[in-house]
C-alpha cells in the first residue's frame, strides 16, 4: 500500500540499528486491508510469507476483549471482586474488582510477582533479551498463593502484569478450563483467528544489536495464567482482523467508556493505542474509532519508532 516520504523514513532509521530486522506494517480502514512486509535488502512481498511475531502486551488486549465477552454473557461483572470469583480468598480482604485489574488500577506493582531471585536471573542473563521473567512464577497455583498470603495494595494506577495474571485465573475459573484453552478457542471460534497462538509456528526469531537472541520461552505448567499478559504469537493480517473486530464490536459501540477497559491509552479524541513488547519484539496496534480506522506495527527488534509509526499510517 502507499507509503510516504516520512515514513520510509521512519522505517529506513530503523533498519540503521537493526539490519536483521523484519518489519511488518498495516492499516485497515472501513473494512479495506493493507499490508506489507519489509526487510532491509527489500520488501517482502505478501505472496512471499506470513510471519509471526511475539506481541507481547498486545496478548492483555485479547484477554480483556475475552473478558467483555464474558460480560457480555452475563458470566460477570466489571465490579465484581475478585474474591467473589475465586472462593479460596479470605472476605475479609478488600480485593480490586475486575475493572481495576483491566485498567491496571487494582495497584499491584510493575515487577509483582518477582523476587529476589527472579532479578537475580535477570541479571545473569544478561537482561531480558533471551530470558523471560515471567516463564513460570505466573502458574495459577503461584498466583493464587501470593493474594492469598500478602496484602492487597493501596489501589493507585500501575501497569501490572500481575493484574492479568489475575484476570487470566479469573476466566480460567469461569469458563472451568486452563486460560489458553479458553483463549485458543475463542481466537479460533469467536474471532477467526486462525494464527494467533501460542505455539512457535512461523515464528521470528528477534533480534538485539545484530545478535539472534531466539525467543521467549514460557512454562507449561498445568494452567500458566501469566500467558494471558503477553505470551500471544500474531502476524499482520491477524491483528488487522482483530482491530476490526474491536471497532466494530456493537457492545463498545454503545459503551465507549468501556475501550479503557481494553488496556488501551487514549491518544487524542477517540483514537487508541496499545504498545506489546517482549525481549526482542516490539509490536503496536493503533486505532481511531471516529474513522473505523486501525493500524498494527511489528518489528522483531527493538526500536523507538514503532509508536510514530503507527500512528503514521493511522492518518495516511
Amino acid at each position: 500500500f502507499y507509503m510516504s516520504n516520512s515514513k520510509f523514513e521512519i522505517v529506513e532509521k530503523i533498519f540503521q540499528n537493526n539490519p536483521n530486522c523484519i518489519i511488518s506494517l498495516g492499516k485497515i480502514n472501513n473494512g479495506d486491508k493493507f499490508w506489507d512486509v519489509y526487510s532491509l535488502d527489500k520488501k517482502v512481498t505478501n505472496d512471499e510469507v506470513i510471519f509471526n511475531y511475539e506481541i507481547g502486551s498486545l496478548t492483555k488486549v485479547f484477554t480483556a476483549f475475552n473478558f467483555i465477552n464474558l460480560i457480555k454473557r452475563k458470566k460477570v461483572n466489571g465490579e465484581t471482586k475478585i474474591d467473589e470469583i475465586i472462593s479460596e480468598l479470605p472476605s475479609e480482604k478488600n480485593f480490586p474488582s475486575c475493572t481495576e485489574l483491566l485498567e491496571h488500577r487494582s495497584g499491584y506493582g510493575f515487577l509483582t510477582p518477582l523476587t529476589l531471585c527472579d532479578l537475580v536471573k535477570i541479571a545473569s542473563h544478561g537482561g531480558v533479551y533471551q530470558y523471560n521473567p515471567y516463564s513460570e512464577n505466573m502458574c495459577a497455583s503461584n498466583v493464587l498463593t501470593y493474594l492469598i498470603e500478602n496484602k492487597v495494595p493501596k489501589r493507585k494506577h500501575i501497569y501490572s502484569n500481575f493484574g492479568y495474571a489475575i484476570l487470566g485465573y479469573i476466566i480460567s475459573q469461569l469458563e472451568g478450563r486452563n486460560y489458553e484453552e479458553v483463549i485458543v478457542s475463542f481466537l479460533k471460534y469467536n474471532l477467526g483467528l486462525l494464527a494467533t497462538t501460542f505455539n512457535d509456528e512461523n515464528l521470528l526469531v528477534g533480534y538485539h544489536k545484530g545478535k539472534n537472541m531466539g525467543n521467549w520461552s514460557w512454562s507449561n505448567c498445568d494452567n500458566n495464567v501469566g500467558k494471558a499478559a503477553g505470551a500471544l504469537r500474531s502476524n499482520i493480517q491477524d491483528l488487522l482482523k482483530f482491530s476490526s473486530k474491536i471497532v466494530d464490536d456493537p457492545y463498545l459501540q454503545e459503551r465507549p467508556d468501556c475501550i479503557k477497559s481494553l488496556g488501551m491509552i487514549r491518544r487524542e479524541r477517540n483514537i487508541w493505542f496499545k504498545v506489546g513488547q517482549t525481549g526482542t519484539h516490539f509490536s503496536v496496534m493503533a486505532i481511531d474509532f471516529d474513522n473505523k480506522t486501525s493500524s498494527v506495527v511489528l518489528m522483531n527488534c527493538l526500536a523507538r519508532y514503532g509508536v510514530p509509526l503507527a500512528f503514521e499510517l493511522l492518518k495516511s
